[in-house]
């Protein structure tokens, strides 16, 4: 969930003035004037509950109440909230929603009236009315949650697993044996399930969950049916493979509609036929080759393509091989509140059960969320640049750098050859300072995705062992590559540099301001992690919207909150 604090509502609040309400409005928040009277009470009351069960539908948000859409000025859109009190707010919304929603109610006054920001959490389940009314929030607005866009929302939050299916006119004979053959060779070489060695194809089979008597689910299809079948009853099941020597031009494809594991296999092949080899001399006698495709990474990458893509979709999977990259993208969102900005730490969120059950039984999927730690890990020791996660409410993508560097992945193995090895936290911030000039306890946390006390600690454990420097004190500390990396050159910042967003950067100015009295251009750049040119952008956007005023001239300029 995005929560808002009230701190951040009243700088919104101080825009109303030259922007109507609905110019501020996003998808994570919803003014309302709350001020029914009469009749209209029970149709406000229906709609906040709509709104609060799009949120939750979504990724959360913010609903404030005692502000009017449509008004130029901040006292005519100000209206207040009179006859509502908090706790008939949270008990209409707890008993007019199914499953149950507890919202966070915050009540703030201004010299134009009472205001109250309700904060509603996102949802693992599908949430409706208790009036049967489903919606989302997209954007700026509720959608209602029907037909085609219903089925892919069940499966996000866990109500419909679609490989816990029993696949209609397929059964055991679906199954090639062949496939049952490479299961156990998995199995045997896995080194996990030792409980599964030795059973008949029915009582394997019967082990993982994948039949019920002679009928066959979907995952067992997809793991070890029969080519015919897979084409016949799950046609969306497909990974489309292609080398593009241009950007929008390829010389290789492979469309592969196979069973699950042997997909794996032909992919392995093909990995193997394009892989490149930079060889590394290290303590001057070690030496060490470094695949640009690591079979390890591209190997977890494509299970969790697999494993969570949405087969409620009939999109297939694609993995694209560039001279400077790896991009894999799967039909379907990310799974509940999981986003590329915490998908390294949140906990474990599955869409297909069943499938990842049984894939984790035979060793191949790690139930803890391990694979995306292994992903990161594997290509930074690699000496290749930050893996990124892009994704929307129906695609997911990972982009996986192949360009290796000689000099970092140098350090990474003498490091490990000391005795040192550095974790994946250390990993990310030297390998990010590659991009840029400069980390903070800020932007640090952002790449990290830790909050700002671990960020702050990790930069510093870094400094005292000599591989970072440290400009500046206490929260302005900003932290930079040790000099004996020069050699390693500057590398042009990419978009996984971690630079935090512009709503972020305005509530540091504004919080730092608020602590010091005000704050200079240099300042900003140490909070924000921003370049010069984003800095002096985001200062006048700053100043044009009436946040901040500039005072002095030259070395003595800085800003001060507006009057």
């Amino acid at each position: 969930m995005t929560a808002l604090t009230s701190e951040e509502i009243r700088e919104m609040l101080k825009r109303l003035d030259g922007e109507p309400a609905d110019a501020l409005e996003s998808e994570y928040l919803e003014f309302k004037s709350g001020n029914a009277q009469g009749s209209e009470v029970r149709r406000q009351s229906r709609a906040i509950r709509e709104s609060a069960v799009a949120f939750a539908n979504a990724h959360g948000g913010n609903l404030v109440l005692g502000v009017a859409d449509g008004k130029r000025t901040r006292s005519d859109a100000i209206v207040g909230v009179h006859r509502i009190e908090i706790s008939d707010i949270q008990r209409d919304i707890y008993d007019g929603t199914d499953p149950h929603i507890t919202v966070d109610v915050e009540e703030v006054i201004e010299p134009e009236g009472r205001v109250l920001i309700v904060r509603v959490p996102s949802s693992n389940q599908l949430v409706t009315t208790t009036d049967g009314i489903a919606r989302i929030r997209v954007g700026k607005e509720s959608k209602p949650l029907t037909g085609s866009s219903l089925a892919p929302m069940l499966a996000s939050r866990g109500v419909a697993d679609a490989t816990s299916e029993i696949v209609a006119g397929e059964d055991t004979d679906a199954i090639d044996p062949a496939e049952i053959n490479r299961l156990r060779g998995i199995i045997r070489e896995e080194e996990v399930g030792f409980e599964l060695n030795g059973l008949g194809d029915k009582e394997l089979l019967e082990a993982l969950g994948l039949v019920e008597g002679r009928r066959i689910t979907m995952a067992a299809v997809l793991l070890l049916g029969r080519k015919s079948a897979i084409i016949r009853s799950i046609p969306q099941h497909e990974l489309i493979v292609a080398r593009f020597q241009e950007p929008t031009k390829y010389d290789f494809r492979r469309d592969l509609r196979e069973p699950m594991l042997k997909t794996l296999d032909e992919v392995r092949r093909i990995v193997d036929a394009n892989v490149r080899l930079t060889t590394i001399e290290v303590l001057g006698f070690h030496h060490f080759e470094i695949p640009d495709l690591s079979w390890l990474v591209i190997r977890e990458a494509v299970l969790n393509a697999l494993v969570h893509r949405d087969y409620f979709l009939g999109d297939s999977v694609h993995l694209n091989l560039y001279h400077d990259r790896v991009e894999l993208s799967n039909p379907g969102g990310f799974v509940g509140d999981v986003s590329p900005q915490n998908v390294l730490r949140h906990r474990p969120v599955r869409r297909n059960h069943l499938l990842a059950d049984a894939l984790q039984k035979i060793g191949l999927v790690n139930r803890m969320g391990l694979g995306v730690d292994r992903i990161f890990e594997e290509t930074l020791r690699g000496g290749k640049g930050l893996p990124r996660y892009e994704a929307d409410i129906a695609t997911v993508k990972l982009t996986l750098p192949t360009v290796v560097h000689q000099g970092f992945a140098r350090f990474v193995a003498e490091q490990g050859l000391s005795g040192e090895r550095l974790e994946l936290e250390d990993l990310m911030i030297m390998r990010s300072l590659m991009t840029r000039v400069e980390l903070n306890r800020w932007s640090a946390a952002e790449l990290l995705q830790v909050d700002e006390t671990d960020a702050a600690e990790r930069l510093a454990a870094l400094n005292a062992l000599g591989l970072l420097e440290v400009r500046g004190r206490g929260q302005g500390s900003a932290y930079s590559l040790g000099r004996q990396f020069a050699s390693w050159g500057r590398i042009e910042p990419d978009e996984s540099a971690g630079i935090i967003d512009a709503r972020r950067a305005r509530v540091l100015v504004l919080q730092t301001i608020t602590e010091r009295g005000s704050i200079t251009n240099s300042v900003v750049r140490e909070i924000t992690g921003y370049g010069r040119n984003q800095t002096v952008a985001l200062m006048r956007e700053m100043r044009d919207e009436g946040l901040v005023e500039l005072r002095g001239r030259a070395r003595g300029a800085h800003y001060v909150i507006a009057e």
